[in-house]
C-alpha cells in the first residue's frame, strides 16, 4: 500500500488559486497604483514650478518698478542739465561770451560772389580737406 501525501493546509489561498490567475488579477491594480504615483508626482511638479515662475515674475515686476524710478530720475537729472540758464552761467565762468563785434574771414581760394551757395560749400570742403 501507497500512503498518500499529506495535504497542505486547506486553507492557504496562494495553492487554491492558480498562479497565473493571481498576477493577472493583480497587474491592473499595479498599473493603475503606478499612474496614481506618476500623476501625483506631476502635479507635485507643476505646482512647484508654477510657484518658482511666480517668484521670478515678483522679482521681474520689482526690478521694472527700480528701474522706471530711475528713469525718471535721470529724465529729472537731463532737464536740469538742459536748462539754458545753467549752461549761459557755465559757459561766462568759462569765458564764453557773445562777441562785441563780427568779424570776416576770408579763405583763400574762395571766391566771394558769383558762386552760388553748394559751390562755396563745396570749395570750402576742398580748401578744408587739402593736405599740405
Amino acid at each position: 500500500m501507497t500512503a498518500h501525501p499529506i495535504p497542505a493546509d486547506p486553507f492557504d489561498l496562494v495553492q487554491l488559486l492558480p498562479a497565473k490567475h493571481s498576477q493577472a488579477r493583480l497587474r491592473p491594480w499595479l498599473v493603475f497604483a503606478a499612474v496614481v504615483v506618476v500623476a501625483f508626482f506631476g502635479l507635485i511638479f507643476s505646482r512647484v514650478s508654477l510657484d518658482r515662475s511666480g517668484f521670478e515674475l515678483d522679482e521681474l515686476e520689482q526690478q521694472i518698478a527700480i528701474e522706471g524710478a530711475r528713469h525718471w530720475d535721470l529724465r529729472v537729472e537731463v532737464a536740469r542739465l538742459q536748462d539754458p540758464n545753467r549752461i549761459t552761467l557755465w559757459g561766462a565762468e568759462a569765458g564764453l561770451v557773445y562777441p562785441a563785434e563780427r568779424i570776416e574771414i576770408e579763405v583763400p581760394g574762395v571766391e566771394r560772389g558769383g558762386l552760388d551757395a553748394d559751390n562755396r560749400w563745396a570749395l570750402l570742403k576742398a580748401v578744408l580737406t587739402a593736405q599740405p
